[in-house]
This record gives structure tokens, C-alpha cells and sequence, in this order.
């Protein structure tokens, strides 16, 4: 990173602290956007299930400080192959690595993997953790009132303004975790690709450019 960046990360680490302090919340109350989706649990031979209660997140206490909502829905094709869709509502989005390693995770980043969805090109950042014996490539991007963040600066920075000039906006985080070796990073990516063009297939325009953009 270079001293320019260095910089930046600075003013807006800074900016944020004092945001924080000065602009007294209680914690973050979001759109209510994801509970508006309509998003099958079959998609194409897709089959899915909720397992967000068994994953005995604890919004109550100390999640909604900065998530609202989030869905989590584990499927499988009748080959055999794994993923899980994840998106959430949130205030402020940490840096993946931060999270990862606070679960336990050892995280590698694999750059970035090009989606082509209905003529609009994602950029989605990878990474590929394991715990244990478990094992995913994950592919995810962030995006703001229909806007995709290129990079964690800017998303801090989009999230920064709409915080200070109390703005609601629909910021989410959408993921998806293949199960699978750093070897078969191709065939996660073609496991990804063949579940988001039928995901965007079901969901309402008005809906899919909030989670894939304009």
C-alpha cells in the first residue's frame, strides 16, 4: 500500500471515530429490505433451506448494533454441489479478514472473479478459507443504494456520508460459499455463476438492482 493510500485509510479510520462519537446511536435500524424478498427455497434444481436459526446468530444482544437483517440459505443441486447464499443488512461492513480470523478462519484472498449478470459485469472479490476441515471458496460483493463499492475504502466512505447526513440507504453484503479445495476455484466459480443467472431470474427488477446493481 502506498503512502497516498496509507493516507486515505487514515482520514477515513479518523473521520469514522469521530462519527461515532459525536453522533449518538443506539444501534443500526436498517430498510427492511431483505424481509421484502421473495426468494424461493427451490430455484431451477436448486433446493434449498434457511439455517440461519441453526447458526444461533444472536442479533438481539449484540448483531443488530450494527446488522439489521440477514438471510442465510444453504442449497444443493441434484449433483451434489454445495452453497450457501448469504446477505446482510448492514451499518457498517468490517474488512473480511477481520471477521474471518475472528471466526477462526485462515483466509487467503484470490483477487477478483468476473460475473456477467443480465449484461451487467461484477466484479466479486474471492477468498478462500479453511477452519478445520472445512474448506470455501467465497465469492462477495457490497453494495450501496444500487451502487457496488470497487474496494472496502470506498464502501467505508459511501457508508461514512450517508452516516453523517443520516441518509437511509440500502447497503448489503452478498456472499456465496462454495465448499470446495483452492484447487477447484474454476468449478466454484461455475457453480457460482450457474446459481446467481437463475437466482436474478426469480427476483422483481426493482428488487434485483438493489442486490446486483443498476
Amino acid at each position: 500500500m502506498d503512502k497516498t493510500k496509507v493516507i486515505i485509510v487514515i482520514i477515513i479510520l479518523s473521520l469514522t471515530l469521530i462519527a461515532a462519537y459525536a453522533i449518538p446511536r443506539a444501534q443500526y435500524e436498517g430498510t427492511g429490505f431483505i424481509s421484502q424478498l421473495s426468494i424461493p427455497l427451490t430455484i431451477a434444481d436448486w433446493s434449498g433451506r434457511d439455517i440461519k436459526e441453526s447458526l444461533n446468530l444472536d442479533f438481539d444482544k449484540n448483531w443488530n448494533k450494527f446488522i439489521s437483517e440477514a438471510m442465510i440459505y444453504d442449497y444443493v443441486n441434484p449433483d451434489g454441489q454445495r452453497l450457501v447464499f448469504i446477505m446482510l443488512d448492514a451499518g457498517n461492513f468490517h474488512h473480511p479478514n477481520v471477521c474471518f480470523t475472528a471466526a477462526g478462519y485462515e483466509i487467503e484472498e484470490l483477487g477478483t472473479t468476473e460475473f456477467n449478470i443480465q449484461g451487467r459485469a461484477i466484479s466479486a472479490q474471492t477468498l478462500f478459507t479453511t477452519k478445520e476441515n472445512e474448506k470455501n471458496v467465497s465469492f462477495y460483493w457490497i453494495i450501496i443504494d444500487k451502487k457496488i463499492a470497487d474496494n472496502w475504502i470506498e464502501q467505508k466512505i459511501k457508508q461514512l456520508y450517508f452516516s453523517l447526513f443520516n441518509r437511509q440507504r440500502v447497503g448489503l453484503m452478498v456472499r456465496f460459499d462454495i465448499p470446495v479445495r483452492k484447487e477447484q476455484l474454476r468449478e466454484a466459480t461455475l457453480i457460482a455463476k450457474e446459481f446467481i443467472n437463475e437466482l436474478v431470474k426469480v427476483l422483481p427488477p426493482e428488487q434485483s438492482q438493489f442486490v446486483f446493481g443498476e
